[in-house]
């Protein structure tokens, strides 16, 4: 053949490659389009805050730790979420939205490696497919948008594509990576071990193609990036006398009923995007986009199950057998895991068996469409596929389009929860009002602040920062006051509570309020006079001089009902005022305790608690702690007030000597 037939030859190759490149390309812009597309709009809850705040923190020369938040498990994850964020907010100045770009960015690369992998399987229109399936799936682009242990696609198509390469190819360098990616997935979150039989069947298919000296090294470098986690969580382990695994687990034929119907209608709706208006708390009905979803989900299913089938006849022999089992093989690990209730089923841990239905529904649509060629014209059939593809795409750009509008709109109730772009507009308002009354402190609360000791952050402390921009008020019955001594506070409050709205609008002044969104509390800001000259509205006895306790608070006076009815409750309230706290304070985790003390000595009654933790105490503070008490017989009692730790139960001095004052007389009729 001369090299001018040889040329014309190769043109419909070469020109064939171009369009399945330039269609791959398409694919990544449109997944990169999907994911980066108002990064205000990811939802910014609980968990996002608190991984936020740790990779601000390693972002800005703080701390390196090693664990990060609980699981469901019982079980501290490893820090290593928070160091992937910690890079794109240490280049771009600590702008969230850094780190909400890097996420995305890592969910494209998922896209682009199930191309890879989809190409070795099947060929490019079976890798182009499946990567138009990874792009546009609604809810696998919400997840990819999120900023927490939602970066697990990544790893998980990755590995597979590292188990064909070693299974079908016999590449040696494969199977040296294999075990280091997935002990990084391990570390990323713990819902990494939903592919542990996955891990595991991949090396039982073939065995003898995995390279031993590379395998051997391979798993000794896995190890030895687990080994830092491991000690970080033998250690809070055992100073804390926790076992491992503290989520109880049932095993009864109900709850495991229950789990696997559960499990996969979860499934069904990740996998073929149906379901996707639950997010906002909406019905498919109430938009044509969510309603087309819906009703694609059976076919879409079926295109799945096509594929499925294809997979396991190539796996009954011929030269793509053994691929085909891989395949296969990897399916069943989460199924199992994920459907007979090992670990409490979420929507998310469902993410890591993504890359399969991808790949799935590309061979059963390619297979359909081949099938379909050999009978009628080829090239029709072919673009009907295509066609087919880019609709279901287009009907889950829809729906995801459909959710942001949505939210932006104001909606989103729990599921999604409160915007950071809405977080971002509510505390820039704050600190425009605090930068007017001259202060940089801003009483926060808001849902997720936790009172208790060693407490993880709301989402109002990754963004204003804590402390002291942040001061954080524990919302109690009967609620609290954080006032400052000598300066107006200004006050964030973003949670229904009516007692404590009615006490903040009778000391103070509401100055602006903003809804969070439908099923959240509105945001507030108050204004609050100076402590110093606040009518609190009660008759409050001014203790002069002052008892100063050792550990930096002094007791300003307190209040007590006129009328005390024995064995009905009562409202006591005590005004504290913040010195100068040493760091050993901090640390120790001071509380107050109150004992209603008999003319006889005897401890009649008792409440305990404050409303700030003693490591948020800051010099100026003024808290109006109100209690509620039962007095159970009539008669004049003592009102007995001191400060202890709950780390040891140590108790402060009095600068007046002993550990407690004694405040009254308390009159009970």
């Amino acid at each position: 053949m001369s090299s001018e037939n040889s040329n014309k030859a190769l043109q419909p190759r070469q020109a064939s490659r171009n369009l399945w490149r330039a269609a791959m390309l398409m694919v990544l812009l449109l997944a990169a389009a999907l994911r980066w597309s108002q990064p205000g709009l990811v939802e910014f809850k609980y968990d996002e805050a608190h991984i936020t705040q740790i990779a601000l923190g390693i972002a800005g020369g703080g701390s390196l730790p090693l664990l990060s938040g609980g699981t469901t498990l019982g079980i501290q994850r490893s820090a290593f979420d928070a160091y992937l964020l910690a890079a794109p907010l240490a280049l771009l100045g600590g702008h969230i939205e850094a780190a909400v770009w890097w996420v995305a960015a890592l969910g494209v690369i998922a896209v682009a490696l199930t191309y890879a992998l989809g190409r070795r399987v099947a060929g490019r229109r079976a890798g182009t497919l499946a990567a138009l399936f990874m792009a546009a799936n609604p809810w696998l682009v919400f997840y990819d948008r999120k900023l927490w242990a939602h970066i697990q696609v990544v790893f998980s198509v990755l590995l597979l594509l590292m188990a064909w390469q070693v299974v079908a190819h016999g590449r040696r360098r494969a199977a040296f990576w294999f075990p280091v990616v997935a002990a990084l997935q391990s570390l990323t979150h713990i819902l990494a071990l939903v592919q542990a039989l996955s891990w595991l069947a991949a090396v039982l298919v073939a065995p003898r193609r995995w390279w031993r000296r590379e395998t051997a090294w391979g798993v000794l470098a896995g190890l030895g990036l687990m080994v830092p986690y491991a000690w970080a969580l033998a250690t809070r382990w055992q100073a804390q006398g926790a076992t491992a695994l503290d989520a109880p687990v049932s095993t009864s034929v109900a709850t495991i009923a229950r789990s696997i119907r559960g499990a996969w209608q979860q499934a069904f709706y990740l996998f073929t995007g149906a379901g996707f208006s639950g997010l906002a708390a909406l019905t498919p009905e109430g938009n044509p986009w969510w309603q087309t979803a819906a009703t694609l989900a059976i076919p879409v299913s079926l295109l799945m199950i096509v594929g499925i089938l294809r997979t396991v006849r190539w796996s009954r022999g011929g030269a793509g057998s053994i691929g085909a089992r891989l395949l296969l093989a990897w399916t069943v690990g989460p199924v199992l895991m994920l459907s007979l209730g090992v670990m409490q089923v979420a929507l998310q841990y469902w993410t890591v068996l993504l890359p399969l239905p991808a790949l799935y529904l590309a061979l059963g649509l390619d297979g359909i469409a081949a099938w379909v060629a050999r009978r009628q014209r080829p090239r029709w059939i072919l673009a009907g596929a295509a066609g087919a593809a880019l609709a279901i795409a287009l009907v889950w750009i829809g729906s995801y389009s459909a959710l942001l509008g949505a939210v932006n709109a104001g909606w989103g109730a729990t599921a999604f929860g409160v915007p950071l772009s809405r977080w971002q507009q509510t505390l820039a308002t704050a600190r425009d009002w605090a930068t007017r009354l001259g202060t940089q402190e801003v009483r926060v609360a808001v849902d997720g602040v936790d009172p208790g000791y060693d407490s993880e952050p709301a989402a109002a402390a990754s963004l204003i920062g804590n402390p002291p921009w942040a001061r954080f008020v524990a919302p109690q019955r009967p609620p609290a006051l954080l006032m400052a001594y000598d300066r107006p506070s200004l006050y964030l409050w973003a949670i229904r509570d009516a007692e404590t709205e009615a006490l903040l609008a009778r000391v103070g002044e509401r100055v602006w309020k903003q809804p969070l969104g439908v099923g959240h509390a509105d945001a507030q800001l108050y204004i609050l006079p100076p402590a110093q000259n606040a009518d609190l509205g009660i008759p409050l006895v001014q203790l002069s001089p002052q008892p100063v306790f050792d550990a930096g608070m002094a007791l300003v006076g307190y209040a007590f009902p006129e009328t005390i009815k024995a064995e009905e409750a009562a409202v006591v309230t005590l005004v504290w005022r913040v010195l100068d706290p040493s760091q050993e304070v901090r640390q120790r985790d001071f509380t107050a305790f109150n004992h209603v003390i008999s003319a006889s000595g005897e401890r009649v009654a008792q409440v305990d608690g404050l409303a700030l933790l003693s490591r948020d105490w800051w010099p100026g503070d003024v808290l109006v702690q109100r209690y509620q008490i039962v007095v159970p017989e009539p008669g004049s009692y003592r009102w007995r007030v001191g400060l202890y730790s709950r780390a040891d139960e140590g108790r402060a001095q009095v600068s007046t000597g002993g550990d407690h004052v004694d405040l009254g007389p308390l009159i009970v009729r």
